[in-house]
């Protein structure tokens, strides 16, 4: 008994130091860790929520719809950011990942520390989108936010962080350094615009073939969830069919991601 409390400590203690080593970096660089996450969702809102509903292009009460996807989008790619490039970077360039792999830890409790520090990310990324929205788009948005809505949306709000984190484990064990600069157009371009962030996945009814193929985003069940507490007067997907959308994804990126992961650390070691 005394002997796996030890282990117990001794993984708590690499688990937390782990995490809080990562979360200081990320302090030390916060103005370019806000910078990265808010130029998008920045351009996005100002040219979508504000400007063409301005000028007549778009119809005014087009914030209400893109507010969610807004936040969902902002929370994705942050947590994909966070947990991918660390990976591909400590795999790769700085090989970091052999320091830690002498930890007296399981190699998942590594992965899982990266996994985390994106989730805190992806929360972050959430909380940022805000301010700008409300600042661009607060004049058009009809949202009334309740206690029951807030206690619906902390939940879903936590399945997307951790699908987020997910995302970026699998994505960091694929990509190289080298193909960086090709995620952004090659990737997270196709899961954003596709990812019913200025529409809703019923108003694909119109093109079925896109419809289906859009349900492999998780993205879209993000978006939809939010979508379904923050503007239910608006269509969206049934929350329970966003909610399983989400732990599914979270499954199958989470365990194809932790197999990779385990691969590259023992052969790293």
């Amino acid at each position: 008994m005394k002997t796996n409390n030890k282990e117990k400590d001794i993984t708590f203690t690499a688990f937390n130091a782990m995490v809080k080593r990562d979360l200081i970096i990320q302090l030390r660089d916060k103005w370019e860790f806000v910078f990265r996450v808010a130029m998008l969702p920045f351009i996005l809102i100002l040219t979508y929520g504000y400007v063409l509903p301005r000028i007549g292009l778009l119809p005014e009460n087009f914030p209400n719809r893109m507010f969610s996807g807004m936040i969902g989008m902002s929370m994705l790619i942050t947590g994909i950011h966070g947990t991918a490039i660390p990976f591909t970077m400590d795999f790769n360039n700085l090989r970091e990942i052999e320091d830690r792999l002498l930890a007296p830890v399981h190699v998942n409790i590594i992965a899982l520390a990266k996994m985390v520090v994106g989730i805190i990310e992806s929360f972050i990324g959430g909380v940022i989108v805000l301010p700008i929205s409300l600042i661009f788009m607060g004049n058009a948005l009809d949202i009334v936010v309740t206690p029951k809505q807030i206690l619906m949306l902390i939940p879903i709000l936590i399945l997307i962080s951790i699908a987020s984190a997910c995302l970026g484990l699998l994505v960091g064990t694929i990509i190289k350094p080298m193909q960086i600069a090709a995620m952004f157009p090659g990737f997270l371009m196709p899961v954003v615009f596709l990812g019913t962030i200025f529409f809703s996945w019923g108003d694909l009814s119109a093109t079925p073939i896109i419809q289906k193929i859009v349900l492999v985003n998780p993205l879209v069940y993000a978006n939809e969830a939010l979508r379904s507490i923050l503007t239910p007067n608006i269509t969206h997907m049934p929350m329970i069919y966003s909610i399983v959308g989400l732990i599914i994804s979270i499954f199958i990126m989470g365990y194809w991601g932790g197999n990779r992961f385990t691969k590259m650390a023992t052969g790293a070691k």
